[in-house]
Order: C-alpha cells, then sequence, then structure tokens
C-alpha cells in the first residue's frame, strides 16, 4: 500500500493539468515516474527520504533491471543521490568484469548497459578501475566473440553505448560505427522492420524499436533514412499489436529518439494510453494488464516516461549522454556523420559525482513538500477521475 505522503505526490501531481483522453500530459508522465519510484521504495523497504537506488536496490547493483532502473531515475531528475548504488556497482564491475574471460561469460549487451549506467553514475566507462567498459563490450571483442553472437541486439546496444557521449574510437577499432550500422541496416526484413535472428523474417516490435532508437542520430543520412522511415511506417501499421509494458515502452522510447512526440502523432495515437494501462495501484507496472507490478516492467516504464518528458522539454533523447541542447540534423552521408560523432575521449561533468556528494536527497524531499502542498486540494477528484477513465476504456 502507498504511504500517505507518497500518495499526495503522485496524485497532486497527476492534477496539476486537465486529464485527456487520448494523451499523455508531461505532468502526469512526471507522476507516474514518481509513481514507481514510490512503488521501488516500498517493495525494498527503502524510506521514503533516502535516495532511491540505496538498499535492496544498491545490492543489485550492475545487474539488469537495477541498472535501467538507475538510468530511468538518473535521466529523468528524480535521483541525484547515486553514492551507495556507485559503491556497490563499481564493486560488482571490479569482481564480474575484470577477468580475461568475462567476455565469453557475459553478453555483450551487459557490457552496454554498464557503460549507460556508469555515465548515469558519474563515472568514466572506459576505466573502472582500468576495465574498458565501452572497448571491450564493442571493438576490444576479438574475432571469436562477435557483436551479433546475441543477435542483432548486440550490434544495436554496441551503437547505443559508442554514442552515449559520441565516444572517440581508435583508428582501428573493428567494428566501427559504420560498419555496425551496415551490419543492423543489413537484417531489415522486407515489411519494413527487425529481428533478433538475421533472416527470421518475422520482425519483432521490441527489436525494431530498439534498432530505431540506435539508428537514431542517422535517420538524415543517405544510406540509412529509408531503412528509418520503414521500420517507423512498421511501427504505425503495428504498435496496437504490443501486448506488454515493455514493448509499449520501448516504442515510445524510439519514437522520442526519432523527435516523433506519440500523443501529436496520429499514427500513434493511444500509445501512451497503452502504456498507462499497466500502471497499479501501487504506483508500479505490470507487465501484462491486471498483473502484479515488477521491477523489470517498471523500469522500462520509467524509461518510456522520461524519453516523453525530454523530448517535450527540449532535452536530448534518454541515451544520449552528451552536453548541450540536441544538435539540428541535416541531410547527410553515413560516412560524414559517424565522423562527426567520433569525438570524445571523456563523459560530460554531471550533476552527481562518484562519491555521491550531491543533495539529491534533501533536494527530492523539499520538491515533495512544495508539490503536495499546492496540489492537496485536487487529490480526491484526480484518484476518482482516473478511476473513472480506467472503467470507461
Amino acid at each position: 500500500m502507498l504511504k500517505r505522503p507518497a500518495v499526495l505526490l503522485t496524485a497532486a501531481v497527476m492534477m496539476s493539468s486537465p486529464i485527456c483522453a487520448s494523451a499523455l500530459d508531461t505532468k502526469q508522465a512526471e507522476g507516474y515516474a514518481r509513481g514507481i519510484v514510490t512503488f521501488e521504495k516500498n517493495k525494498n523497504g527503502i524510506p521514503e527520504g533516502d535516495s532511491l537506488l540505496s538498499g535492496r536496490i544498491a545490492e543489485d547493483a550492475g545487474y539488469d533491471s537495477s541498472d535501467w532502473l538507475a538510468i530511468g531515475a538518473v535521466r529523468s531528475g528524480l535521483e541525484t543521490d547515486t553514492g551507495e548504488y556507485f559503491t556497490a556497482w563499481k564493486k560488482r564491475i571490479e569482481d564480474e568484469y575484470s577477468d580475461d574471460a568475462a567476455i565469453d561469460r557475459l553478453n555483450a549487451t551487459d557490457w552496454h548497459r554498464a557503460v549507460l549506467t556508469g555515465i548515469c553514475l558519474g563515472i568514466d566507462p572506459t576505466d573502472v578501475s582500468e576495465i574498458d567498459l565501452l572497448g571491450r563490450g564493442t571493438y576490444l571483442r576479438g574475432e571469436g566473440r562477435p557483436l551479433d553472437e546475441q543477435g542483432v541486439n548486440g550490434e544495436i546496444w554496441a551503437l547505443i553505448a559508442m554514442d552515449s557521449c559520441d565516444w572517440k574510437l581508435p583508428e582501428d577499432a573493428f567494428p566501427n560505427r559504420e560498419e555496425i550500422i551496415y551490419s543492423i541496416i543489413d537484417t531489415r526484413n522486407s515489411d519494413g522492420g527487425f529481428s533478433l535472428t538475421a533472416g527470421d523474417g518475422r520482425s519483432d516490435l521490441d527489436i525494431t524499436a530498439m534498432a530505431l532508437q540506435a539508428l537514431a542520430p542517422y535517420r538524415c543520412c543517405e544510406e540509412t533514412e529509408n531503412s528509418v522511415n520503414k521500420a517507423v511506417e512498421l511501427l504505425a501499421e503495428r504498435y496496437g499489436d504490443a501486448d506488454n509494458c515493455e514493448t509499449a515502452a520501448q516504442i515510445i522510447c524510439a519514437l522520442c529518439c526519432l523527435d516523433i512526440d506519440p500523443d501529436s502523432d496520429e499514427r500513434f495515437k493511444g500509445l501512451t494510453d497503452e502504456l498507462i494501462s499497466y500502471a497499479n495501484d501501487d504506483g508500479g507496472f505490470a507487465h501484462q494488464k491486471g498483473g502484479e507490478s515488477s521491477e523489470l516492467a517498471s523500469s522500462q516504464a520509467l524509461i518510456a516516461l522520461c524519453s516523453i518528458q525530454r523530448l517535450r522539454s527540449g532535452e536530448r533523447p534518454v541515451y544520449d549522454m552528451n552536453e548541450g541542447s540536441p544538435e539540428k540534423l541535416v541531410k547527410t552521408t553515413l560516412k560524414e556523420m559517424t565522423s562527426a560523432k567520433n569525438r570524445n575521449t571523456s563523459p560530460p561533468a554531471l550533476k552527481n559525482s562518484p562519491d555521491g556528494s550531491a543533495n539529491g536527497k534533501n533536494t527530492q524531499l523539499a520538491v515533495s513538500a512544495a508539490i503536495i502542498a499546492l496540489f492537496a486540494a485536487g487529490v480526491i477528484g484526480g484518484v476518482i477521475m482516473r478511476k473513472r477513465k480506467e472503467k470507461e476504456k
């Protein structure tokens, strides 16, 4: 059961603007995101005033759903106090990623997720106790450990990791960005979508959405523009087939990476409503409608909600951790674009530091109190309206 202050906070944020029948208001998106934080804290026994990334969640640092939760929480601005999570995550990396057999033992995508997590925690992922997470996850794997051994998923997330900070790769890096991009688009099915296994022929919504997240920075390149457009067309035709929270979340994230607001594009009408239909009263999101809230579904929903908020506020996409506002893309070639993105040797300076010195906890409490005081009068009406809306569907 939600703690009363958290209930007030989530419902109050949702009430800050009118509830639309077919669109997710930005403040509502924030409310659902805060609900996920509340769910995770309650589930893991974390006191309301403590960092989300502490306690039992920090104990699982370096693992799948916990890392995605950390990425979503940091990129949405809901958490800056990352010290405890960083300490546990760094130890996990040192214990499980340092030996020569780690490349064989771990999936390629484990390395890519670690790159994204490391940046969010304020550390250079190319040197975590002398472990190069980016290199070993992409171009230092050796001939016997190709990225596509895990299917096209390995190549997709390798490209996302490389572009997370527009990392500068060695001149002899293999594969490099251009090679990975060509490899991805070469696996495209005749219907425009992508499958986990090349040549499968049965396009998968999740994989197609992830491929678009990776190809988004290259959507105006002569060599990739058609592939991107065809994949978007497939999602527009089939997004109604999404039958779980994670798939809906991946599609939303892909569209936001492409600068497409699903609530402003008629092709994707009702998509955000579909995502919210997996939300439970405890604040979490379920894999299937009516099921129990889960950390994986909730973390993916949080990233989708974060993507919507970042798009509407003019910020860079969720996995683009470069500094400054997003660049306006122009028609170009793949060679020119990959060359332009091959530029950084260190991550951006983040608000949080590896020792967790940011005052995230106090900031969270102050913001929470302000929002509760401002919107408390509308809480009861907000809860009733939400329940009525769910019953009418």
